[in-house]
């Protein structure tokens, strides 16, 4: 009887709680879960060029759509009202109505591509006075600026052409390219940072304000170029310039991008989150920093990513939930250009340009 009593394993609480078992636990669970996810491929291979190309396109199309929108509301509202208006009043609203529209559509698309209802409406209520104020305050810059310019032209022209004459026709329209090109910088200017201050980072602030500003220049400067009939040659201005404002903001942004993470199986497979903060949290509730929908098995706030310096680690947020990082379980792991972090059903791939060229550590978000 001592011989068996010695024999047999004995477990405490104690052990029952220990951190060691827990980690076995949720390796049984989840090997038991049924997968509900969608593979794009090898994740230790990917280099996120879908989510890449779904960026750009989303943020591309919702600029051309705001370039549409400008266009309706100017020929079925705003013209027809301001038909007596002066000259100053309609350059005004047509500026502010480019800003307006074209910032707004590509803040809420940006915010839409979440997916998450309460990210849209902060984001909505963000924009929508962020556009308001900015297209009448950039509108009314570039009014001023493109009106002073245009009246310095012609005086100029005045000199050295009869005012009917062909020659001062052509030299008109050859001399007003940039002049509203750089009004419509402003306005460009004006639609980047809606879309920025809706997203609340700083770092995006200065990246779609510079996106916007390239697009609007560029919109602006082949406008006069298109000479297709009074109202096409409106459509497709005002929607080229949108197309352009929208693509310049996202191409920046890929090009400026440092560190990010993309979803490479669960129910976002295919979405790209670029890191703007040092510290962000990873969960299923809206208010995450990045929420991951579609997989019940995704704590509220499952984990968190933080950097210091070139240094990136992610941490689980629960001492019972443990993350996947490179096939290993661990409650915290430094974090590398190419480390794969799995949540639930969700695994997710880690981008750093910076240490792209240093082994392989794991996968990431922000």
């Amino acid at each position: 009887m001592n011989d068996e009593s010695q024999n047999r394993t004995r477990l405490t609480a104690e052990d029952l709680n220990s951190t060691e078992n827990q980690l076995q636990v949720q390796r049984l669970e989840n090997a038991q879960k049924v997968a509900r996810v969608r593979t794009i491929g090898d994740p230790t291979t990917a280099k996120g060029g879908a989510g890449s190309i779904l960026f750009v396109l989303g943020m591309t199309g919702s600029g051309l759509l705001g370039g549409l929108l400008v266009f309706l509301a100017w020929r079925a509202i705003l013209s027809p009202l301001l038909a007596d208006a002066s000259t100053t009043a309609n350059n005004l609203l047509f500026t502010f109505s480019m800003a307006f529209f074209i910032g707004l559509s590509v803040a809420l698309a940006d915010a839409i591509s979440t997916k998450v209802a309460s990210k849209v409406g902060v984001a909505a209520l963000i924009a929508v006075p962020s556009s308001i104020v900015l297209g009448l305050a950039f509108g009314a810059l570039a009014n001023f600026y493109y009106s002073n310019r245009v009246e310095a032209i012609i005086e100029d022209l005045f000199l050295r052409y009869d005012s009917n004459s062909d020659a001062f026709e052509r030299a008109f329209r050859s001399a007003i390219h940039l002049p509203r090109g750089l009004a419509w910088f402003l306005v460009g200017l004006a639609a980047g940072l809606v879309v920025g201050i809706a997203s609340r980072s700083l770092k995006r602030i200065a990246i779609t304000s510079a996106g916007g500003a390239i697009g609007g220049f560029l919109g602006g400067f082949v406008f006069d170029f298109i000479t297709l009939g009074e109202w096409v040659s409106q459509i497709v201005g005002m929607c080229l310039t949108g197309l352009l404002i929208g693509a310049s903001m996202s191409l920046l942004e890929q090009a400026a991008r440092t560190r990010w993470i993309e979803i490479v199986e669960g129910g976002m497979a295919g979405k790209q989150f670029i890191l703007y903060r040092n510290d962000l949290t990873i969960g299923s509730t809206a208010d995450s920093d990045i929420t991951l929908i579609k997989d019940s098995a995704i704590a509220p706030r499952h984990a968190r990513i933080r950097i210091q310096g070139a240094r990136a680690t992610i941490e689980s947020n629960h001492p019972g939930l443990p993350i996947t990082v490179n096939g290993a379980v661990s409650m915290s792991s430094p974090l590398v250009d190419g480390t794969v972090v799995t949540m639930g059903q969700t695994k997710i791939v880690f981008r750093d340009k910076k240490t792209q060229n240093v082994p392989t550590a794991g996968i990431q978000n922000a």
